[in-house]
């Protein structure tokens, strides 16, 4: 089984990751042009048939909960990590690790 999965919270929305199902591992923020665009966090997945809450944060909408399976799934959080540092490409693109 998969262990890790990857959420994003926005402006826009929220990906709610305070979830006794999951364990955030790792936060990295996206910055673009000197603006904080997306939060990205690496999540242990505790129990594979749990469902992830998002919020509407800038805009409404209900809270929507979608089955953790729709999600894609990595072996290790270093898969994940090659995936966000993708988007540091250039020095108007910057990712932090934050927590």
């Amino acid at each position: 089984m998969s262990e890790f999965i990857l959420v994003s919270t926005t402006e826009r929305y929220k990906t709610v990751t305070d979830n006794p199902d999951l364990e955030t591992i790792a936060e990295y923020e996206y910055h673009f042009f000197g603006k904080k665009k997306t939060t990205f966090s690496i999540c242990k997945i505790k129990n594979p048939v749990t469902r992830i809450v998002i919020q509407g944060v800038s805009e409404v909408f209900p809270d929507n909960s979608i089955p953790i399976k729709v999600f894609p799934k990595f072996d290790t959080t270093e898969q994940i990590e090659k995936e966000i540092f993708e988007l540091d490409m250039d020095k108007d693109s910057k990712i932090v690790r934050v927590q």
